[in-house]
C-alpha cells in the first residue's frame, strides 16, 4: 500500500484537532453535515503548505510531505 505522508508540527496538529472538533460540534448543534477538505498546496519544490476548510479555511502553514 502506498502512502501520502504529511508531517505536522505539534502546534499545527493542535490547531487541526481544535478546528475539526470545534466545527464538528457546531455541525452537531445545527444538525448539519458540512464535512471538511484538506488541501496540500505547493508553489514549487520545497515550498508547501496545508489548508483545512470546514465552515471556513484554516491555513496551517508550511509542511513537509512525501509519497511512499
Amino acid at each position: 500500500m502506498k502512502e501520502l505522508r504529511i508531517t505536522l508540527t505539534e502546534e499545527q496538529h493542535e490547531k487541526l484537532k481544535a478546528k475539526l472538533s470545534n466545527e464538528g460540534q457546531k455541525n452537531l448543534e445545527h444538525s448539519t453535515l458540512s464535512g471538511f477538505s484538506i488541501t496540500l498546496n505547493e508553489a514549487f519544490a520545497g515550498m508547501s503548505w496545508l489548508t483545512v476548510d470546514m465552515n471556513g479555511e484554516l491555513d496551517l502553514g508550511e509542511v513537509d510531505w512525501k509519497i511512499n
